[in-house]
């Protein structure tokens, strides 16, 4: 049983009480899922985007994981976990709370993207004062963030997500598009949501000087990206041959 009357206002907090409620009759998986939120036991990482021309520090892509030494240490574990047991708003919130909070604490001179999948912009459409008065008691300003969509199912309400995502941008927020090329409708999304960042699934990186449709599929989403205005981040580069393709096509950022 999730928690359903939770407003998810950008600084709304759970009182311990508020969380112990829906205890009682869980299963031992689905009280682990509650301890993590009412302890707030998640830690946030940060890894860094880099500006291929002048190879600065662009901005962080602020990254979650569960308590150290589980098994739902890993995000993928920890957010499988708390879907299956419909907890899953409710950690994507604390964890967008968490990195955001770290962030302001550590490295706020550069840019942040943060992650957000579909749903969670559905149901958590800013209202503009409280969301800016939680910035700003966390000393940030919506133009140093930019909200990371991360597509993750079929079904999609592309009207309502567009505007949803036109509720961010009228903020101040700039928009990415995450995994381009993973998903099942990303060109689709693009289209849709007309982001400022598109970010090229590392599948395509890897290797893309050893295979000529890896390098076609690159060069063709970066001529696009040129002619929208968007720019581009490769995810993934690991090897110096990977970089140096990347750099010829003029993409914009890595991320690796």
């Amino acid at each position: 049983m999730a928690l359903a009357n939770l407003a998810y206002s950008w600084g709304a907090k759970w009182g311990e009480d508020q969380l112990t409620r829906f205890s009682a009759g869980l299963d031992l998986q689905s009280k682990t899922i509650v301890d993590i939120l009412k302890s707030r036991s998640l830690t946030s990482v940060y890894q860094p985007i880099v500006s291929l021309n002048s190879a600065d520090i662009y901005g962080f892509e602020g990254l979650i994981r569960g308590p150290a030494g589980t098994s739902l240490h890993a995000p993928l574990h920890l957010f499988e976990a708390a879907k299956e047991r419909d907890y899953l708003p409710e950690m994507e919130h604390l964890s967008r709370q968490i990195v955001l909070e770290n962030y302001a604490a550590t490295c706020k001179t550069r840019k942040l993207f943060l992650n957000s999948t579909p749903e969670m912009l559905l149901m958590s459409a800013p209202n503009k004062g409280e969301t800016l008065a939680y910035l700003a008691s966390l000393g940030l300003e919506p133009k140093q963030i930019i909200i990371e969509v991360t597509e993750q199912t079929r079904n999609m309400d592309y009207g309502q997500l567009r505007e949803a995502v036109q509720l961010y941008r009228n903020i101040g927020f700039e928009i990415a598009m995450d995994d381009l090329g993973e998903g099942f409708s990303s060109l689709r999304l693009w289209s849709e949501l007309k982001p400022d960042y598109v970010k090229i699934d590392k599948h395509f990186i890897r290797n893309i000087h050893l295979d000529q449709v890896k390098f076609e599929f690159v060069r063709s989403i970066q001529q696009i990206a040129q002619n929208s205005g968007a720019k581009v981040i490769a995810e993934g580069i690991e090897a110096f041959e990977e970089l140096s393709i990347i750099k010829d096509l003029k993409i914009d950022f890595g991320q690796g």
